[in-house]
Protein backbone atom coordinates (compact mmCIF):
# COMPACT_ATOMS: atom_id res chain seq x y z
CA UNK A 1 0.00 0.00 0.00
CA UNK A 2 1.30 2.95 -0.89
CA UNK A 3 0.03 6.82 0.13
CA UNK A 4 -1.75 8.65 -2.04
CA UNK A 5 -2.05 11.64 0.55
CA UNK A 6 0.08 11.76 3.83
CA UNK A 7 -1.28 10.95 7.05
CA UNK A 8 -1.46 14.09 9.84
CA UNK A 9 -0.91 14.13 13.16
CA UNK A 10 -4.77 13.86 15.13
CA UNK A 11 -3.29 16.63 17.90
CA UNK A 12 -1.60 18.57 15.21
CA UNK A 13 -2.55 18.36 11.47
CA UNK A 14 0.55 20.24 10.44
CA UNK A 15 2.90 17.28 11.52
CA UNK A 16 2.82 14.72 9.37
CA UNK A 17 2.77 11.11 10.78
CA UNK A 18 4.04 9.91 7.67
CA UNK A 19 4.40 11.15 4.16
CA UNK A 20 2.60 11.01 0.61
CA UNK A 21 3.85 7.66 -1.76
CA UNK A 22 5.64 5.88 0.94
CA UNK A 23 4.73 2.47 1.54
CA UNK A 24 2.70 1.98 4.40
CA UNK A 25 4.89 -0.10 6.36
CA UNK A 26 3.28 -3.10 8.47
CA UNK A 27 4.29 -1.85 12.19
CA UNK A 28 2.46 1.42 11.47
CA UNK A 29 -0.99 -0.05 11.61
CA UNK A 30 -1.15 -0.70 14.84
CA UNK A 31 -0.22 3.01 15.74
CA UNK A 32 -1.87 4.36 13.24
CA UNK A 33 -5.37 2.43 14.95
CA UNK A 34 -4.01 3.16 18.93
CA UNK A 35 -4.50 6.76 17.34
CA UNK A 36 -7.53 6.60 15.81
CA UNK A 37 -6.46 6.48 12.12
CA UNK A 38 -8.73 3.77 11.25
CA UNK A 39 -8.52 4.78 7.23
CA UNK A 40 -5.58 6.34 5.16
CA UNK A 41 -5.84 7.02 0.86
CA UNK A 42 -3.46 4.59 -0.73
CA UNK A 43 -3.20 4.82 -4.47
CA UNK A 44 -5.21 2.55 -6.68
CA UNK A 45 -3.99 2.17 -10.37
CA UNK A 46 -7.67 2.24 -11.61
CA UNK A 47 -8.35 5.20 -9.70
CA UNK A 48 -5.51 7.47 -10.25
CA UNK A 49 -7.77 9.93 -12.78
CA UNK A 50 -9.25 10.82 -9.50
CA UNK A 51 -6.81 12.92 -8.18
CA UNK A 52 -7.77 15.89 -10.52
CA UNK A 53 -11.32 15.84 -8.80
CA UNK A 54 -9.84 17.00 -5.14
CA UNK A 55 -7.86 20.13 -4.71
CA UNK A 56 -5.39 19.31 -1.86
CA UNK A 57 -4.89 22.68 -0.81
CA UNK A 58 -8.53 23.49 -0.34
CA UNK A 59 -8.49 20.26 1.86
CA UNK A 60 -5.61 21.49 3.75
CA UNK A 61 -7.04 24.85 4.39
CA UNK A 62 -10.70 23.45 5.50
CA UNK A 63 -8.30 20.52 8.08
CA UNK A 64 -6.98 23.63 9.72
CA UNK A 65 -10.47 25.69 9.88
CA UNK A 66 -11.93 22.50 11.35
CA UNK A 67 -9.20 21.51 13.85
CA UNK A 68 -9.49 25.04 15.18
CA UNK A 69 -12.84 24.73 15.46
CA UNK A 70 -12.53 21.53 17.40
CA UNK A 71 -9.66 22.60 20.06
CA UNK A 72 -11.94 25.23 21.27
CA UNK A 73 -15.04 22.98 21.36
CA UNK A 74 -12.72 20.11 23.39
CA UNK A 75 -11.79 22.59 25.70
CA UNK A 76 -15.30 23.78 26.39
CA UNK A 77 -16.46 20.12 26.73
CA UNK A 78 -13.43 19.63 28.91
CA UNK A 79 -15.14 22.80 31.44
CA UNK A 80 -17.34 20.97 33.78
CA UNK A 81 -18.59 24.78 34.79
CA UNK A 82 -18.82 25.55 30.98
CA UNK A 83 -17.57 29.03 31.54
CA UNK A 84 -17.85 29.72 27.66
CA UNK A 85 -15.79 32.70 25.89
CA UNK A 86 -17.98 33.11 22.67
CA UNK A 87 -15.29 34.97 21.31
CA UNK A 88 -13.04 31.55 21.00
CA UNK A 89 -15.13 30.76 18.44
CA UNK A 90 -16.12 33.72 16.18
CA UNK A 91 -12.79 33.85 14.19
CA UNK A 92 -12.57 29.98 13.52
CA UNK A 93 -16.72 30.22 12.39
CA UNK A 94 -15.93 33.31 10.52
CA UNK A 95 -13.35 32.48 8.40
CA UNK A 96 -15.32 29.07 8.00
CA UNK A 97 -18.31 30.73 6.39
CA UNK A 98 -16.37 32.94 4.41
CA UNK A 99 -14.32 30.01 3.08
CA UNK A 100 -17.68 28.12 2.07
CA UNK A 101 -18.81 30.40 0.22
CA UNK A 102 -15.69 30.21 -1.84
CA UNK A 103 -15.58 26.84 -2.36
CA UNK A 104 -17.33 25.23 -5.34
CA UNK A 105 -17.17 22.06 -3.42
CA UNK A 106 -18.60 22.71 0.03
CA UNK A 107 -19.80 19.67 0.54
CA UNK A 108 -17.39 17.13 -0.80
CA UNK A 109 -14.96 18.20 1.55
CA UNK A 110 -16.66 17.35 4.42
CA UNK A 111 -16.17 13.72 3.45
CA UNK A 112 -12.34 14.18 2.81
CA UNK A 113 -11.17 15.13 6.06
CA UNK A 114 -10.02 12.55 8.87
CA UNK A 115 -12.71 10.59 11.35
CA UNK A 116 -11.79 11.41 14.47
CA UNK A 117 -12.68 9.02 17.98
CA UNK A 118 -14.38 11.68 20.23
CA UNK A 119 -17.70 11.16 18.46
CA UNK A 120 -19.57 14.09 20.01
CA UNK A 121 -16.87 16.53 19.19
CA UNK A 122 -16.60 15.03 15.44
CA UNK A 123 -20.27 15.24 15.33
CA UNK A 124 -20.96 18.78 16.98
CA UNK A 125 -18.80 20.48 14.30
CA UNK A 126 -19.73 18.30 11.49
CA UNK A 127 -22.94 19.30 12.38
CA UNK A 128 -21.90 22.93 12.64
CA UNK A 129 -20.48 22.73 9.40
CA UNK A 130 -23.74 21.15 7.36
CA UNK A 131 -25.99 24.22 9.45
CA UNK A 132 -23.59 26.80 7.83
CA UNK A 133 -23.83 25.64 4.52
CA UNK A 134 -27.52 25.12 4.80
CA UNK A 135 -27.60 28.71 6.09
CA UNK A 136 -25.78 30.48 3.29
CA UNK A 137 -28.03 28.50 0.76
CA UNK A 138 -30.76 29.43 2.83
CA UNK A 139 -29.82 33.17 3.73
CA UNK A 140 -33.28 34.92 2.34
CA UNK A 141 -35.48 32.42 3.51
CA UNK A 142 -33.21 32.86 6.97
CA UNK A 143 -34.22 36.61 7.10
CA UNK A 144 -37.49 36.35 6.31
CA UNK A 145 -37.92 34.20 9.00
CA UNK A 146 -35.56 36.08 11.50
CA UNK A 147 -37.47 39.13 10.75
CA UNK A 148 -34.08 40.86 9.55
CA UNK A 149 -34.41 43.87 8.14
CA UNK A 150 -31.39 44.45 6.73
CA UNK A 151 -28.83 41.71 5.37
CA UNK A 152 -26.28 40.87 8.00
CA UNK A 153 -25.71 37.36 7.20
CA UNK A 154 -22.00 37.48 8.90
CA UNK A 155 -24.15 37.86 12.54
CA UNK A 156 -26.46 35.59 12.23
CA UNK A 157 -24.34 32.60 10.70
CA UNK A 158 -22.00 33.36 13.57
CA UNK A 159 -25.02 32.32 15.58
CA UNK A 160 -26.46 29.47 13.52
CA UNK A 161 -22.71 28.42 13.81
CA UNK A 162 -22.40 28.25 17.09
CA UNK A 163 -25.74 26.77 18.04
CA UNK A 164 -25.33 23.86 15.78
CA UNK A 165 -21.70 23.50 17.88
CA UNK A 166 -23.45 23.46 21.35
CA UNK A 167 -26.64 21.56 20.30
CA UNK A 168 -25.56 18.34 21.99
CA UNK A 169 -23.76 19.76 24.99
CA UNK A 170 -26.19 18.69 27.33
CA UNK A 171 -24.79 15.50 26.61
CA UNK A 172 -21.89 15.87 28.87
CA UNK A 173 -24.60 15.09 31.68
CA UNK A 174 -25.69 11.99 30.85
CA UNK A 175 -23.57 9.14 32.43
CA UNK A 176 -21.34 7.66 29.70
CA UNK A 177 -22.32 4.06 30.35
CA UNK A 178 -25.59 5.28 28.83
CA UNK A 179 -24.27 7.45 26.53
CA UNK A 180 -22.40 4.92 25.15
CA UNK A 181 -24.31 1.71 25.63
CA UNK A 182 -23.85 -0.49 22.62
CA UNK A 183 -27.38 -2.29 23.27
CA UNK A 184 -30.82 -1.02 23.29
CA UNK A 185 -31.88 1.57 25.83
CA UNK A 186 -34.51 1.00 28.58
CA UNK A 187 -37.09 3.17 28.69
CA UNK A 188 -35.66 4.91 31.27
CA UNK A 189 -32.40 5.03 30.18
CA UNK A 190 -34.14 6.76 26.58
CA UNK A 191 -36.11 9.32 29.03
CA UNK A 192 -32.44 10.37 30.51
CA UNK A 193 -31.25 10.62 26.93
CA UNK A 194 -34.34 12.79 25.40
CA UNK A 195 -33.37 14.99 28.72
CA UNK A 196 -29.85 16.42 26.51
CA UNK A 197 -31.89 19.44 25.13
CA UNK A 198 -33.11 20.86 29.00
CA UNK A 199 -29.52 19.84 30.33
CA UNK A 200 -27.59 22.07 27.70
CA UNK A 201 -30.03 24.61 27.68
CA UNK A 202 -29.44 25.13 31.48
CA UNK A 203 -25.43 24.88 30.48
CA UNK A 204 -25.30 27.79 27.86
CA UNK A 205 -28.15 29.89 28.95
CA UNK A 206 -27.12 33.85 29.98
CA UNK A 207 -23.71 32.51 28.38
CA UNK A 208 -24.54 32.71 24.92
CA UNK A 209 -27.44 35.34 23.15
CA UNK A 210 -30.98 33.71 23.02
CA UNK A 211 -30.88 32.51 19.32
CA UNK A 212 -27.66 30.00 20.15
CA UNK A 213 -29.36 28.66 23.01
CA UNK A 214 -32.69 27.86 21.01
CA UNK A 215 -30.70 25.85 19.31
CA UNK A 216 -29.27 23.76 22.10
CA UNK A 217 -32.99 23.42 23.16
CA UNK A 218 -35.30 23.17 20.31
CA UNK A 219 -32.59 20.61 18.24
CA UNK A 220 -35.51 17.40 18.62
CA UNK A 221 -38.73 19.50 17.92
CA UNK A 222 -40.23 18.52 15.01
CA UNK A 223 -41.80 20.22 12.25
CA UNK A 224 -45.29 18.69 13.15
CA UNK A 225 -44.60 19.18 17.12
CA UNK A 226 -43.77 15.88 18.06
CA UNK A 227 -40.36 15.74 19.07
CA UNK A 228 -38.88 16.60 22.81
CA UNK A 229 -38.34 18.04 25.22
CA UNK A 230 -41.68 18.69 26.97
CA UNK A 231 -42.20 22.66 25.44
CA UNK A 232 -41.12 25.14 28.13
CA UNK A 233 -40.28 29.05 27.59
CA UNK A 234 -36.65 29.32 26.53
CA UNK A 235 -36.52 32.64 28.81
CA UNK A 236 -38.09 31.73 32.00
CA UNK A 237 -38.32 27.75 32.44
CA UNK A 238 -42.03 27.91 32.33
CA UNK A 239 -44.18 25.16 30.63
CA UNK A 240 -46.01 26.67 27.53
CA UNK A 241 -47.88 25.60 24.22
CA UNK A 242 -46.67 23.19 21.86
CA UNK A 243 -44.18 24.50 19.18
CA UNK A 244 -44.67 23.60 15.67
CA UNK A 245 -43.81 24.96 11.95
CA UNK A 246 -42.85 28.09 12.09
CA UNK A 247 -43.07 28.50 15.30
CA UNK A 248 -40.05 26.39 16.14
CA UNK A 249 -36.91 28.96 15.90
CA UNK A 250 -35.56 28.24 12.53
CA UNK A 251 -31.85 27.75 13.75
CA UNK A 252 -33.17 24.64 15.77
CA UNK A 253 -34.94 23.53 12.23
CA UNK A 254 -31.59 23.76 10.21
CA UNK A 255 -29.70 22.08 12.81
CA UNK A 256 -32.23 19.66 13.09
CA UNK A 257 -31.78 18.38 9.66
CA UNK A 258 -27.63 18.90 9.89
CA UNK A 259 -28.13 16.30 13.26
CA UNK A 260 -30.16 13.79 11.98
CA UNK A 261 -28.10 13.23 9.14
CA UNK A 262 -24.70 13.30 10.56
CA UNK A 263 -25.65 10.95 13.17
CA UNK A 264 -27.02 8.63 10.92
CA UNK A 265 -24.37 8.49 8.30
CA UNK A 266 -21.46 8.08 11.39
CA UNK A 267 -20.19 5.25 13.15
CA UNK A 268 -21.71 5.02 16.77
CA UNK A 269 -21.08 2.44 19.48
CA UNK A 270 -24.30 0.87 18.89
CA UNK A 271 -24.34 1.12 14.62
CA UNK A 272 -21.88 1.17 11.85
CA UNK A 273 -22.32 4.31 9.43
CA UNK A 274 -25.02 4.25 6.56
CA UNK A 275 -24.62 4.92 3.04
CA UNK A 276 -25.92 8.90 2.50
CA UNK A 277 -28.24 7.01 -0.15
CA UNK A 278 -29.86 5.05 2.14
CA UNK A 279 -29.77 8.12 5.06
CA UNK A 280 -31.61 10.48 2.59
CA UNK A 281 -33.85 7.70 1.57
CA UNK A 282 -35.20 7.35 5.07
CA UNK A 283 -35.09 10.98 6.19
CA UNK A 284 -38.25 11.55 3.22
CA UNK A 285 -39.63 8.14 3.95
CA UNK A 286 -39.40 7.39 7.32
CA UNK A 287 -39.03 11.10 9.09
CA UNK A 288 -42.29 12.58 7.19
CA UNK A 289 -43.16 15.55 8.90
CA UNK A 290 -39.79 15.84 10.88
CA UNK A 291 -38.13 18.70 9.17
CA UNK A 292 -39.27 22.65 7.73
CA UNK A 293 -40.07 21.50 3.99
CA UNK A 294 -38.14 24.34 2.85
CA UNK A 295 -35.18 23.47 4.64
CA UNK A 296 -34.85 19.93 3.99
CA UNK A 297 -35.27 20.77 0.11
CA UNK A 298 -32.65 22.62 0.35
CA UNK A 299 -30.52 19.98 1.52
CA UNK A 300 -31.25 17.74 -0.84
CA UNK A 301 -30.20 20.11 -3.13
CA UNK A 302 -26.74 20.19 -1.24
CA UNK A 303 -26.07 16.21 -0.26
CA UNK A 304 -25.02 13.98 -2.39
CA UNK A 305 -26.70 10.04 -2.29
CA UNK A 306 -23.32 8.97 -3.95
CA UNK A 307 -19.87 11.02 -3.22
CA UNK A 308 -17.52 12.26 -5.56
CA UNK A 309 -14.82 9.42 -5.80
CA UNK A 310 -17.61 6.75 -5.01
CA UNK A 311 -17.40 3.19 -6.59
CA UNK A 312 -20.56 2.06 -7.86
CA UNK A 313 -21.95 -0.60 -9.90
CA UNK A 314 -24.50 0.15 -12.99
CA UNK A 315 -27.65 -1.85 -13.51
CA UNK A 316 -26.27 -2.89 -16.98
CA UNK A 317 -22.96 -4.29 -15.28
CA UNK A 318 -20.84 -1.55 -15.77
CA UNK A 319 -18.35 -0.51 -13.16
CA UNK A 320 -17.59 3.47 -12.38
CA UNK A 321 -16.64 5.87 -10.05
CA UNK A 322 -18.42 9.37 -9.08
CA UNK A 323 -16.73 11.86 -10.39
CA UNK A 324 -19.48 15.10 -9.57
CA UNK A 325 -22.84 15.49 -8.02
CA UNK A 326 -25.69 17.34 -10.17
CA UNK A 327 -27.68 19.41 -7.60
CA UNK A 328 -30.51 19.18 -10.13
CA UNK A 329 -30.55 15.60 -10.38
CA UNK A 330 -28.86 14.32 -7.47
CA UNK A 331 -29.42 10.86 -7.69
CA UNK A 332 -28.13 10.63 -11.29
CA UNK A 333 -24.30 12.27 -10.98
CA UNK A 334 -21.58 12.08 -13.58
CA UNK A 335 -19.32 8.78 -13.46
CA UNK A 336 -16.52 7.44 -15.66
CA UNK A 337 -16.75 3.99 -16.07
CA UNK A 338 -13.82 1.62 -14.89
CA UNK A 339 -15.09 -1.56 -15.93
CA UNK A 340 -16.82 -3.10 -18.90
CA UNK A 341 -20.07 -5.84 -17.47
CA UNK A 342 -17.15 -8.57 -18.14
CA UNK A 343 -15.07 -6.73 -15.61
CA UNK A 344 -12.41 -5.64 -18.20
CA UNK A 345 -10.75 -2.36 -16.82
CA UNK A 346 -11.38 0.44 -20.20
CA UNK A 347 -8.58 1.71 -20.97
CA UNK A 348 -9.13 5.60 -20.28
CA UNK A 349 -12.18 6.38 -17.88
CA UNK A 350 -12.18 9.70 -19.45
CA UNK A 351 -13.00 8.61 -22.92
CA UNK A 352 -15.71 6.95 -20.75
CA UNK A 353 -17.55 9.16 -19.06
CA UNK A 354 -21.51 8.82 -18.14
CA UNK A 355 -23.93 11.94 -17.44
CA UNK A 356 -26.44 9.42 -15.86
CA UNK A 357 -28.89 12.62 -16.07
CA UNK A 358 -28.94 12.43 -19.72
CA UNK A 359 -29.32 8.80 -20.10
CA UNK A 360 -32.56 7.20 -18.76
CA UNK A 361 -32.36 3.86 -17.41
CA UNK A 362 -29.12 3.41 -16.32
CA UNK A 363 -28.96 3.57 -12.67
CA UNK A 364 -26.77 3.39 -10.03
CA UNK A 365 -27.40 -0.25 -8.65
CA UNK A 366 -25.15 -0.96 -6.08
CA UNK A 367 -22.64 0.68 -3.84
CA UNK A 368 -19.78 -1.83 -2.29
CA UNK A 369 -21.70 -4.85 -3.02
CA UNK A 370 -25.22 -3.00 -1.31
CA UNK A 371 -27.70 -2.87 -3.55
CA UNK A 372 -29.29 0.65 -3.70
CA UNK A 373 -31.73 0.31 -6.37
CA UNK A 374 -34.51 0.52 -3.75
CA UNK A 375 -33.45 3.94 -2.48
CA UNK A 376 -33.27 5.60 -5.90
CA UNK A 377 -36.57 7.92 -6.92
CA UNK A 378 -38.37 6.65 -9.81
CA UNK A 379 -38.27 10.70 -11.03
CA UNK A 380 -35.32 11.96 -12.59
CA UNK A 381 -35.28 15.22 -10.60
CA UNK A 382 -34.73 16.34 -7.25
CA UNK A 383 -36.47 15.42 -4.24
CA UNK A 384 -39.21 16.41 -3.03
CA UNK A 385 -39.75 16.90 0.79
CA UNK A 386 -41.82 14.62 2.36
Amino acid sequence: MKLARPVADKSDPHHRMLDRDREVPQDAIPRLLEQGISEVWIRYPKLEFLEHVYDEDSVEVHRDIFWAIRKNLEGILSEASLEMDVERFRTHLSDLFQYMKECPRGIQLLEQLDSYDNYLVTHSTNVAYLGVLMGIRLAQYVRRQRHETAPNDRGWLQLLGLGCLLHDVGKMRIPPEVLNKPSRLTDEEMQLIKMHPVYGFEMVRGSVPPAVAEVVLYHHRRWDGTGYPEQVNPRTGDSMERQLGESIPVFARIAMVADVYDAATSRRCYSGPKPPAQVLYEMRTMCRNFFDPVVEQAFYEMIPPFPVGQRILLNDGQEAVVVDFNPQHPWHPRVQVIADPRGESVFDPALHELDLADLPGIEIASVGGVNVSNYVPAEDTTLQPA
